[in-house]
């Protein structure tokens, strides 16, 4: 069960693992937001913006030999709020870069790149702004000798976008840049499975 919205209107820190439908239950269907249309329209954008790389996983699933294009979304930022009217949906989408190789240079595989390269184009079409992360699974992540570059990267940037959507502005505006005073995790966000 997913914990309610704290006081300050974010979720409690963490990442919580939901299905699609439950995002939407709690991010959209939910009495907080009945007076909002917005969210509607954003959630709207945000599943037209999956579903073409279902239209791609549909199309060469042959190639693609049961994997996903989309591995998992995390949804963070005002979305994730008690916020009525939030300005768009930011999401981390994790791409599995071993789908993505099967099926790049076929008829309709630009909107691998075209879904990430011009945000704003995606924001305005979409309502989402996504930032992309290569995922590949990896064996262990204890065994460092065997870990390789591509392996670091994966983790790096996962880290990065865990730490970054649980952070939050200072209430004073004092800091428009990510800072070291705003740091420490005080908000939580979701990681969608497809």
């Amino acid at each position: 069960m997913l914990p309610d919205f704290t006081v300050e209107g974010f979720l409690p820190p963490g990442r919580f693992s939901v299905t699609m439908e439950e995002a939407q239950d709690l991010l959209v269907s939910s009495p907080l937001f009945h007076p909002s249309g917005r969210r509607t329209t954003l959630w709207n954008g945000l599943q037209e913006y999956l579903d073409r790389f279902g239209v791609l996983e549909d199309t060469y699933a042959e190639r693609l030999q049961g994997r996903s294009l989309v591995h998992r979304v995390w949804l963070g930022g005002s979305f994730v709020s008690a916020k009525a009217e939030p300005r768009n949906i930011d999401a981390t989408v994790f791409v599995d870069v071993t789908a993505e190789a099967a099926v790049k240079g076929n008829p309709g595989s630009k909107w691998l790149t075209s879904a990430f390269k011009s945000r704003e184009q995606i924001l305005r079409n979409f309502g989402v702004s996504p930032l992309r992360v290569g995922y590949r699974p990896v064996a262990s992540a204890f065994d460092l000798q065997s870990i390789t570059e591509d392996d670091r990267t994966y983790f790096m940037q996962r880290g990065i976008w865990d730490d970054w959507w649980q952070r939050c502005r200072l209430p004073d505006g004092g800091d428009p840049a990510p800072s070291e005073a705003s740091a420490v995790p005080v908000r939580g966000y979701l990681e969608v499975r497809l």
